[in-house]
């Protein structure tokens, strides 16, 4: 017995013996985590975490990375990480490839390409009667084109009563006032309603439109509140011309075809949708959704562990809902403002404040008021909020009871001061602090002709408001330069000014193409436009395409453009303690690319392709696949 006993303590001796020999071998790192799930070796890694403002400063560069979970365990050299990798550990040789932070799409409306990109195939089809009219060259001829193509169709299609009938007006090339004639009330409903009292109609030129008299109704038994937020959005006899615009365009499809549709219909949409944006390095979203059963949805997937990638939005109720103004400060009251960062929230889905993203609207209503003198008719056009309108009220109540505004339309100089004003309202009401204030970190889009004027610079400067440009919108600008007869080349889009005062900006990307976006602000090099739409930026790459040079001194380097997208992307997000810099402890979130972003030149940046893309330390993507990952 004595002997047994004492071979089995020999035994266990030997057996215990490498084992300590080994644990004093280990890496610290492993030693505390346990070796790495994956890693990436052979690669250009560039980690973008040089927060500052300075020209070409990327931060590290490093040759691998090593990742535990979800996160980023460690970056080094080829042989720093490969020790800490074990025999389970996924080794991904990227062969010499640029790899950096996940690409963050700041204003993206994913829930509306998901619908009409995936929608059909799962059934959230559009059943309505399709009609397509060109504009004439007076608003009196384009009226009575459209009642004759409208009254045709009902007669010779035979289309029968309560079916919704959707016209589509175009603009002419050489006249872009049909966008005045609708807004205006030039066409109002009362002119389309002799003839179609059986069929709900609504004509629409992009997110502008009219309501017939019959399709008032049907809104109005579903959106009580139809008529006063219309007139609170736009101005006092907007309900009367039957004006129509984004929240009604986005709730008809909701409201009447689909209301019957289960959640898991809209969750798989935007989840395919999602995989779509893997393929393009994209790993973080953010939008403003008006229809609650779309937050639903995306919830859904959040509790299914189904997101295709990180979601931060914004509740906009209070349009989605088509809500009077007592609806809508009682919404934000009794809300409680859940809102919250990326780091408090959870990982693939959080509510980082609340939009109404109307403000100065769109590209032709820019809100230049007092710092660029025009005729009345020109100003006519101009859309600037004053108290008592529904977005600055929305907004106001909104930051009043706790809120953080996102994604509001700053497209002009005087639109933002107004939008300062606003805040400067809604501070003294709420008995704010200026540091709390700034705090809310909030953002105005698209900025075209926001400028560089020095009061406006010091409110977004004394807010801390994040500017959010959308550089493929430079291709209307010659259009509405030559409405103000040339002198609005100042005020276009300075974003080079901007960040040399300290401004922190970011950009809206030509729906999900990064690199054409970052290919105009480093060249300053704008496609010349055959017709308006902003996806007509894709005409770039065509053969012969003419351009145009527009403030070219406005033009900043590669690295910088790259850091509004990844860097200071998450800034806008409150993620910059989770997300946008590839740096230990964050999440694994990167882009694999197949040319070095750089030192290609600059005319290659906007053919660039992602292979591979990493979410949550999972490959998602792997096109060639250097991974074995389909």
């Amino acid at each position: 017995m004595i002997n047994k006993n004492l071979g089995l303590a020999i035994l266990a001796a030997l057996l215990f013996l490498p084992v300590v020999g080994l644990s004093q071998q280990l890496p610290p790192l492993v030693g505390e985590h346990g070796y790495a799930d994956m890693i990436l070796t052979d690669g250009k890694i560039v980690s973008m975490d040089d927060r500052s403002a300075v020209p070409n400063s990327p931060g590290h560069t490093f040759e691998a990375m090593a990742i535990k979970g979800k996160r980023i365990m460690a970056l080094g050299t080829t042989d720093a990480m490969k020790k800490l990798a074990g025999p389970k550990t996924q080794r991904v040789d990227v062969g010499g490839k640029t790899v950096i932070p996940g690409l963050i799409a700041t204003h993206y409306h994913t829930d509306l390409f998901a619908a009409r990109t995936y929608g059909p195939q799962l059934g959230l089809v559009d059943p309505s009667i399709k009609l397509s009219v060109f504009a004439e060259k007076t608003a009196e001829a384009t009226v009575k084109k459209l009642r004759d193509t409208i009254l045709n169709a009902i007669q010779v299609r035979k289309i029968p009563k309560g079916q919704w009938i959707m016209v589509e007006l175009r603009e002419r090339e050489d006249r872009r006032e049909t966008h005045a004639w609708l807004y205006f009330g030039r066409i109002n409903r009362r002119q389309l309603d002799s003839g179609t009292e059986d069929h709900p109609v609504f004509v629409k030129s992009e997110v502008r439109g009219i309501l017939n008299t019959r399709a008032v109704e049907e809104f109005t038994k579903v959106f009580p509140d139809w008529k006063e937020s219309t007139n609170l959005e736009n101005y006092a006899e907007a309900s009367e011309n039957g004006y129509a615009a984004s929240p009604e365009s986005q709730a008809i499809p909701y409201a009447f075809w689909w209301k019957d549709k289960p959640l898991e219909t809209f969750a798989e949409a935007n989840r395919l949708q999602g995989l779509s944006l893997q393929k393009l390095g994209i790993t973080t979203v953010s939008t403003r959704i008006l229809e609650p059963r779309i937050i639903a949805a995306f919830h859904l997937l959040n509790r299914e562990g189904k997101m295709p990638y990180r979601l931060a939005y914004y509740v906009e109720p209070h349009r989605g809902n088509l809500l009077g103004l007592k609806s809508t400060r009682e919404f934000y009251k009794g809300s409680g403002a859940p809102w919250t960062t990326h780091a408090a929230g959870t990982e693939m889905l959080w509510l980082a404040g609340m939009s109404n993203e109307i403000w100065d609207s769109g590209r032709k209503e820019v809100c230049l008021g007092p710092d660029v003198p025009a005729s009345p008719e020109i100003k006519a056009l101009e859309r600037c909020p004053d108290p008592g309108s529904k977005p600055w009220e929305s907004l106001k109540a909104a930051i009043v009871n706790g809120w953080r505004p996102v994604g509001v339309h700053g497209e002009a100089s005087h639109g933002a001061r107004l939008y300062i004003q606003m805040l400067d309202e809604a501070m003294k009401e709420g008995n704010y602090s200026l540091e709390y204030m700034k705090s809310l970190r909030t953002t105005l889009e698209h900025a075209m002709f926001l400028g560089n004027l020095p009061d406006v610079m010091a409110g977004i400067k004394k807010y801390g408001i994040i500017l959010n440009p959308t550089p493929s919108f430079l291709s209307e600008v010659p259009e509405t330069n030559r409405r103000y007869g040339g002198q609005l080349s100042p005020l276009v889009m300075p974003v080079k000014s901007w960040i040399g005062q300290g401004v922190r900006v970011t950009f809206e990307a030509d729906f999900t193409d990064f690199w054409t976006t970052i290919y105009i602000l480093v060249t300053r090099k704008i496609p010349k436009r055959e017709r308006g739409g902003i996806a007509d930026i894709a005409a770039f790459n065509l053969p012969g395409k003419e351009t145009f040079d527009l403030v070219p001194e406005e033009a900043i380097d590669r690295v910088t453009a790259l850091k509004m997208t990844t860097t200071w992307g998450s800034e806008y997000m409150l993620a910059e303690d989770t997300l946008g810099t590839l740096e230990p402890g964050k999440y694994a979130d990167f882009a694999v690319l197949d040319k070095d972003f750089f030192a290609i030149p600059i005319e290659e940046i906007r053919d660039l392709k992602v292979v591979m893309t990493g979410l949550n330390g999972k490959i998602v993507y792997d096109r060639d696949p250097i991974a074995g990952v389909n």
